[in-house]
C-alpha cells in the first residue's frame, strides 16, 4: 500500500465512524446513499471547501498544507495518532506540534510502574513545562541533601530549581553559567514559543526573566536550543555510592549538604508517544576521580 492509498484509506475510515446526523445533517429517508458515516461532499462542506477539492485531497492528488490537516483532523474528531499518520500519508513527516494544547501534562500510568521500577540509573518523567510526573529513587538521591534526610526532590519544577535556586547554582550544578544555564534557558525559550497557552511555562517565562542572574542569560538568543539528549554536564551527585574496594572521591559543597560526588551526567532523552510534548530521561552518571 502506498501514501496515497494509506490516506485515503484512513479517511475513508474515519469518515465512517462519524454519524451526519450528530453534527446537524438531516437523517436521510427513502431512496438514496445508505453508506455509512459523513459522504465526502459533507465532509467538504464542514471544511469549506468544494467537494471536487476534497475528494482530490482524499485521493492523494494535492500537497495540501499543515492548516488544513489541522482542519481536517478536527472535522473527523481524528486522535493524536491518527492525525500524526494522516501528516505522513499527506506530507512525508509527523506533525511538529500536537492538536491537543494539554498534550504533554501527563503519562500513561504504565509509565508510572515503569519509572517507579527501575533501579541503579537515576531516572523520571518531566512534563512540557518540566513538571516532574514520575521520578525513581535513584534520581531523588541525585541532588543536595541535608545529613541524613530522606532524598526528596527539591522542587516539582525542574527548570525553576535549575535556572532560579541557589543549590543548583552554586552546589549542585557545576559551571552553572557556562554548561547549564545556557542550554536549559534556551530550552525555555523554545517550550514558551511552542506552548503559548501553557500556564506554566508563561509563569516560568516571567519568573526567569525578571530574575537578576538568570534573566541576562535568558534574554541572550545567541543559543539555539532544543533538547539536551546526549549531552554529557559536570554535577555533583549526592547519592553516589563508592564501589567496594575504591577510593572514595566525595567531598563537601558546602557545610549544610552530605558529601557527594563530582563527576558528569550524560542526559538521554526520549518521548513518550502518548504525550507529545513529555520527556523521558534516564541519567547514567561517571564520577571524576
Amino acid at each position: 500500500m502506498n501514501q496515497k492509498e494509506a490516506l485515503q484509506r484512513l479517511l475513508q475510515w474515519k469518515r465512517g465512524q462519524i454519524d451526519p446526523v450528530e453534527l446537524g445533517w438531516p437523517k436521510l429517508t427513502g431512496r438514496g446513499r445508505r453508506s455509512r458515516g459523513m459522504s465526502q461532499a459533507q465532509v467538504a462542506q464542514a471544511l469549506g471547501v468544494t467537494e471536487r477539492t476534497y475528494a482530490s485531497f482524499e485521493r492523494g492528488n494535492t500537497q495540501p498544507k499543515a492548516e488544513f490537516l489541522d482542519l481536517v483532523a478536527r472535522v473527523l474528531n481524528m486522535k493524536e495518532r491518527e492525525r500524526a499518520a494522516l501528516y505522513v500519508y499527506a506530507l512525508g513527516y509527523e506533525p511538529p506540534f500536537p492538536m491537543d494544547p494539554c498534550a504533554g501534562t501527563n503519562v500513561d500510568p504504565a509509565w508510572q510502574v515503569a519509572v517507579s521500577g527501575v533501579t541503579g540509573q537515576p531516572c523520571y518523567v518531566n512534563d512540557v513545562a518540566w513538571n516532574v510526573l514520575v521520578a525513581n529513587e535513584d534520581f531523588k538521591r541525585m541532588f543536595p541533601q541535608p545529613e541524613g534526610k530522606t532524598p526528596v526532590l527539591p522542587e516539582r519544577n525542574l527548570i525553576r530549581w535549575m535556572l532560579l535556586r541557589e543549590d543548583a547554582r552554586e552546589h549542585h550544578l557545576v559551571d552553572w553559567d557556562t554548561r547549564w544555564a545556557p542550554q536549559v534557558a534556551a530550552q525555555l525559550r523554545t517550550a514558551v514559543a511552542a506552548h503559548p497557552d501553557n500556564t506554566d511555562l508563561r509563569q516560568l517565562d516571567k519568573e526567569v526573566n525578571d530574575d537578576p542572574v538568570a534573566g541576562p542569560i535568558y534574554r541572550d538568543h545567541s543559543l539555539a536550543y532544543i533538547h539536551p539528549d546526549g549531552d554529557a554536564r559536570p554535577m555533583r551527585h549526592a547519592g553516589y555510592v563508592t564501589p567496594r574496594r575504591t577510593e572514595d572521591h566525595r567531598t563537601r559543597c558546602c557545610e549544610r549538604h552530605a558529601p557527594s560526588q563530582l563527576g558528569t551526567v550524560t542526559m538521554c532523552a526520549a518521548q513518550p508517544f502518548g504525550s507529545p510534548g513529555a520527556r523521558f530521561f534516564l541519567l547514567p552518571f561517571a564520577p571524576l576521580h
